[in-house]
């Protein structure tokens, strides 16, 4: 099993994947990212984010892709792990952990003083690995978000002069 970045010839496979996790999220619906959105996210001259590939005897078993963020408390970077997915055939073989220890070194490594993700209160064996690995849940978070139509009509309704 080998981890790698991914590279500009995987990103069909990337996307797969993504439709993959979101399928079992209950979420495909919400994909509508195409191979050159993931061109220009990844590569693009002003990239916005990283992803990982894992694989098992050449075959893709899974993927991470992050990103980094800023915290106004402690004053430095961090890193958001936007999805961690390992294709159901590779399950229960540590690939996740795997791909978990990946991106916290990579935070390591640049310094960042937070790692910071989100998990879904019904995906039991993902919470059962981050708390493995030493996450906190921080169970009075809620996550919020504006769809591209809210932030919009939020900005139309009230803009500044």
């Amino acid at each position: 099993m080998t981890i790698r970045p991914v590279e500009k010839a995987d990103i069909d496979t990337l996307l797969q994947m993504v439709r993959e996790l979101a399928s079992f999220e209950k979420l495909l619906d919400q994909v509508v990212a195409t191979g050159e959105d993931y061109h220009k996210a990844l590569f693009g001259e002003h990239s916005t984010a990283e992803a990982v590939i894992a694989e098992e005897n050449g075959e893709p078993a899974g993927y991470a892709i992050f990103f980094p963020t800023f915290s106004s408390f402690v004053g430095q970077s961090g890193i958001w792990l936007e999805d961690l997915y390992v294709r159901p055939p590779f399950r229960k073989r540590g690939i996740g952990g795997k791909l978990l220890h990946y991106v916290a070194k990579i935070a390591r490594d640049r310094g960042a003083r937070r790692f910071d993700w989100c998990v879904l209160d019904w995906n039991q064996n993902a919470i059962d690995l981050y708390s493995r690995a030493g996450g906190e849940i921080l169970d009075e978070w809620r996550i919020v978000r504006m769809n591209e139509k809210a932030i919009a009509d939020f900005v139309a309704k009230f803009e500044l002069p």
